[in-house]
């Protein structure tokens, strides 16, 4: 049984919303990635709504929705979908109104916590739940009040728990970092992450139309990939941030997507699926065979070059679960087209 999911027509089309993550999909370091605004502005007449999904907590959805606008990619406020609003969502859910909660993080996490009717404090003796996310400005203090307040029963809700924040100066401690000071000096983790991978924001995506069918469409694995499959939705892995495709073919069961795309323009195209014969352990997909021979896999025949990673990912994936195949040592192709893909 394949992996990869095939659609005869337009991809969104099989969907109610798209849950687009934003850096690495929608634009790259500021910048917006080419296909990104056409294809967003075709998505209402596929009927599939976007929802623009981010780990983010520092921005209000009015600012990112005005930065995208900025970028001439259609986006409105009531379509973004913050890690903060998720923080505010799950106190909510937990708390009596009125009650006090620490925030530890930016102006707009604790706007919008106190818009969903709680009471900010700074007291963590009195705290009944906590809302982290970093800012430059954290400091040991910050850390110390929220293991206080949860080591006395308040509810932690994490904003994420990315380990890095990407910055012009490469890679640099993130949210995840930081809690996992409170989680060593705690003994535990937060009580829930409103971030992916985690899955309360993907339940909040999917509230926006209840009974929809929803695709995340990310561009990292081990975060966008990971929460869809935690929630029980479909993927779509695109190439334009930090996935490559041969970096797909190596993807753990719970990473791998449930389809593969170039670009975020892979929602208005169709997805021919990957045909499996178990008999001669071989995968066929749009005029490329993939087949496991001697424990190496070889590739042959014609077509484009994203078929080719089709083909290649899921007999790779198989053979990973199956054989005990190494899908880090690099594929044996046959052909000098085969050779070429594989170079790419």
């Amino acid at each position: 049984m394949t992996r990869l999911k095939g659609a005869p027509e337009a991809l969104a089309g099989a969907y109610d919303l798209a849950l687009l993550d934003l850096d690495g999909v929608v634009y790259l370091l500021s910048q917006p990635i080419p296909e990104a605004a056409a294809t967003i502005a075709a998505l209402p007449g596929l009927d599939c709504a976007p929802v623009f999904v981010t780990n983010n907590a520092s921005r209000s959805p009015e600012t990112v929705a005005g930065a995208l606008r900025d970028m001439d990619i259609p986006a409105g406020a009531a379509e973004v979908l913050t890690s903060a609003q998720v923080v505010a969502a799950e106190l909510r859910e937990r708390l009596p109104a009125g009650a006090p909660v620490l925030i530890c993080g930016s102006d707009a996490l604790r706007a919008t916590v106190e818009a969903a009717g709680l009471t900010l404090t700074t007291d963590p003796a009195v705290a009944q739940g906590i809302g982290y996310g970093m800012t430059p400005t954290t400091t040991w203090r910050d850390l110390a009040d929220l293991t206080i307040a949860a080591r006395r029963g308040a509810i932690w809700v994490a904003t994420n728990l990315d380990a890095t924040l990407p910055t012009p100066d490469g890679p640099l401690p993130g949210t995840g970092a930081l809690a996992e000071a409170i989680r060593i000096a705690l003994g535990r983790g937060p009580d829930v992450v409103a971030g992916k991978p985690g899955e309360a924001i993907y339940r909040e995506a999917l509230a926006r139309k209840p009974g929809g069918r929803g695709l995340m469409v990310g561009d990292r694995p081990d975060s966008d990939i990971e929460g869809a499959n935690r929630a029980g939705i479909d993927s779509l892995l695109v190439f334009t941030g930090v996935a490559s495709p041969r970096l797909a073919l190596a993807l753990p069961p719970e990473q791998r997507p449930t389809y593969l795309g170039w670009s975020l323009a892979a929602l208005t195209e169709p997805h021919p699926e990957p045909q499996w014969n178990e008999a001669v352990d071989r995968i066929e997909c749009g005029g490329w065979t993939a087949v496991l021979d001697g424990g190496e896999i070889r590739l042959s025949g014609k077509g484009t070059e994203l078929d080719a990673w089709r083909a290649l990912c899921e007999l790779s994936w198989a053979a990973a679960d199956m054989t005990g195949y190494d899908p880090a040592r690099e594929p044996v192709p046959v052909g000098a087209a085969a050779k070429e893909i594989l170079a790419s």
